[in-house]
């Protein structure tokens, strides 16, 4: 596509005049579909490619926060998703399962996946769920993968190795547990099953 020459004073004006009939809710026309892209100053060059192995930076951190329907997120203070969820991951492969739930804010809630369709809200109804199925079960083994980090908090893909007391079964479950993090703590976890 051919650059646009600054001494053509009927392009501008063709996209000028376009302008207020796309704001004011009029049908776009061929103008002003031509005109909805607006130049950038800061567009890097054409054919400009990151560095390797570099990331993009976040709207936020660019000085872009204020896009249209763009906001920061913020989990707030105290310990990041990323510090949480490598906690997390460390205590459940090292077999201190019940330490993760020094993790938890006093009133986070958990959500079991499919077959349950239930959520148990503050720690100490959370708590009891977790005591009722660990007199149900006993844990063989399991690992933790992860953390997987977002922008509110992060997951973790869990492998469990565990036998049934009642019957003395075993099984392997697979699930992924999604937790949010605010100010520090995990105040919500969901556990979602691979079936």
């Amino acid at each position: 596509m051919a650059k646009k020459s600054k001494s053509a004073p009927t392009k501008k004006k063709t996209a000028t005049s376009a302008k207020p009939a796309r704001a004011g809710g009029a049908s776009k026309g061929k103008a002003a579909s031509k005109s909805a892209k607006p130049a950038s100053k800061k567009a890097p060059a054409k054919g400009a490619a990151p560095a390797k192995g570099s990331k993009p930076k976040s709207a936020a951190s660019n000085g872009n926060a204020g896009g249209p329907g763009m906001r920061p997120v913020s989990t707030g203070s105290g310990a990041s998703p990323m510090e949480l969820g490598s906690r997390l991951v460390t205590l459940f492969n090292a077999g201190q399962i019940a330490e993760c739930e020094a993790l938890w804010d006093a009133d986070v809630v958990s959500c079991e996946g499919v077959g349950v369709g239930l959520e148990w809200s503050g720690r100490k109804a959370v708590e009891a769920k977790n005591a009722e199925w660990s007199s149900k079960h006993t844990m063989l083994g399991g690992a933790a993968e992860g953390p997987f980090v977002g922008s509110t908090g992060f997951a973790v893909k869990f492998r469990l190795h565990v036998k049934v007391n009642e019957t003395g079964a075993e099984m392997v479950m697979n699930e992924v547990g999604v937790y949010t993090v605010r100010n520090g703590k995990i105040v919500r976890e969901e556990f979602m099953y691979g079936m």
